[in-house]
């Protein structure tokens, strides 16, 4: 039953192999290992071993070792060790998933293999679904696991139950791993899975059936989605000018950029999103998830991955020579024309030897205009320079005093004059793609 149901699933979406199977040494991952071996799908296993439970991780290793050996399966074997700085961001069953799929990707680039199989089934996708309504997340979350993903991970096994599992692996003589970590009531997903045991098989049935009723109807949305919405994007970024009057479409278009924006992020529920829609008319900053937020600037909603805290940069650069800083390409160049935005001078014959850095703690700046200095803080937060921006300004440095702040403004005490100095130019080039792009479709404007 098991290898034709595989079989169904992999001539449904045309797929050949060669695969990769994720292989835990768990029952799933066996029989699904066993399937497409006896189906003759070209077969590659990989195992990632996350050290979580000591002896007993190096045995289910040691277990993936012989039963691959066993049915002529090549295999790779990957570190999977946790980063502890993850674990206390994400959690732990985060963080492993996190490393698992990198490694796997890994893995898959190697061998070229089409698509990376993993063991999920009907009982898996039945708790996902219950967990699911226990938590939130609406309709989307509904859809639990998905057969296919857009990555390239394929669930095989989702139209077979765990007692179909057990019945192949007993035909074949197999015992599989138990991980005990699975009997953990710390874990929700645990305590569901007791919860289920106590309904009959017809529990799984219903609820699986509401995961693939949910991924049907999702498409019409998407498609209502598309119509109404006239955001703008970028690949860390989206801007709304305005959001539908129907609140269940506002939450909606939410949960589809944020989901977009943090492909991971599982901590939005619906009650987050009903929270985060009816505080848009007066919202200033709120934190969606634990990588973006949601912030009002002007007339628009920006929904943005949270920008990291720049590190601290310091160039030393001649006249004409070009620098490189993240996007940013800055050159200092002899000036002949008045009147640009970047001009300025030094003194006659001094030499042109500058610094470019991000600002310190302590800087000053004497902005145009003005006859004393100001503490630089000061000063960008009066030109309303974004909190998040202010680091990643390259300042203009020359003998310890700040000649520019680049793309904002040249300091009083370098402007230029009619005293015969020398005149210099700095220059900032956007090398970013959508920098690119914003100077293609200015030229081709002019």
């Amino acid at each position: 039953m098991i290898d034709e149901a595989v079989r169904r699933f992999l001539d449904a979406n045309g797929i050949r192999g060669p695969l990769l199977v994720a292989i835990s040494g768990g029952p799933d991952s066996t029989a699904l290992l066993i399937a497409l071996t006896e189906i003759g799908v070209p077969t590659v296993a990989a195992h990632i071993n996350h050290h979580l439970r000591g002896n007993e991780s190096d045995a289910d290793e040691a277990f993936t070792r012989e039963l691959c050996k066993r049915f002529g399966v090549p295999l790779h074997i990957a570190d999977g060790t946790l980063d502890p700085q993850s674990i206390r961001r994400h959690g732990i069953e985060a963080a492993a998933r996190d490393v698992r799929h990198a490694r796997l990707n890994e893995i898959r680039t190697a061998v070229g293999a089409t698509h990376i199989a993993t063991a999920h089934q009907k009982n898996d996708q039945a708790e996902t679904v219950l967990m699911r309504l226990v938590t939130g997340g609406g309709l989307a979350a509904l859809r639990g696991i998905h057969p296919m993903r857009d990555d390239g991970i394929i669930r095989p096994l989702l139209e077979v139950t765990r007692s179909d599992i057990e019945a192949c692996l007993r035909e074949r003589g197999i015992s599989a791993r138990v991980d005990r970590s699975n009997a953990d009531p710390r874990f929700l997903r645990n305590r569901i899975r007791r919860v289920l045991a106590e309904f009959d098989a017809s529990a799984i049935e219903n609820l699986a059936a509401i995961a693939r009723q949910a991924r049907e109807q999702w498409v019409v949305l998407e498609r209502v989605l598309d119509d109404i919405d006239t955001s703008t994007s970028t690949a860390n970024e989206t801007r709304f000018q305005s959001f539908p009057a129907e609140p269940w479409l506002r939450r909606a278009l939410l949960l589809r950029h944020i989901r977009r924006l943090d492909p991971q992020c599982r901590e939005v529920s619906a009650a987050d999103l009903e929270r985060i829609g009816d505080q848009l008319p007066s919202l200033k900053r709120i934190s969606v998830t634990a990588n973006v937020e949601l912030l009002r600037r002007g007339e628009e909603w920006i929904l943005r991955q949270r920008p990291t805290k720049a590190e601290p940069f310091e160039i030393v650069l001649q006249a004409g020579e070009e620098v490189q800083i993240d996007d940013r390409r800055i050159r200092v160049t002899r000036h002949s024309a008045l009147g640009t935005r970047h001009s300025f001078q030094l003194p006659k014959n001094a030499e042109p030897t500058f610094t470019i850095r991000n600002r310190r703690q302590g800087d000053k700046f004497q902005p145009l205009g003005m006859s004393h200095q100001k503490k630089l803080k000061d000063f960008l937060i009066d030109r309303k320079i974004p909190v998040e921006s202010r680091d990643r300004i390259p300042l203009l440095v020359w003998r310890g005093n700040i000649v520019c702040v680049t793309g904002v403004e040249v300091s009083e005490a370098f402007k230029v004059t009619d005293g015969g100095g020398d005149l210099y130019e700095v220059a900032i080039e956007d090398t970013s793609q959508e920098g690119v792009q914003r100077e293609t479709d200015r030229q081709a404007n002019q």
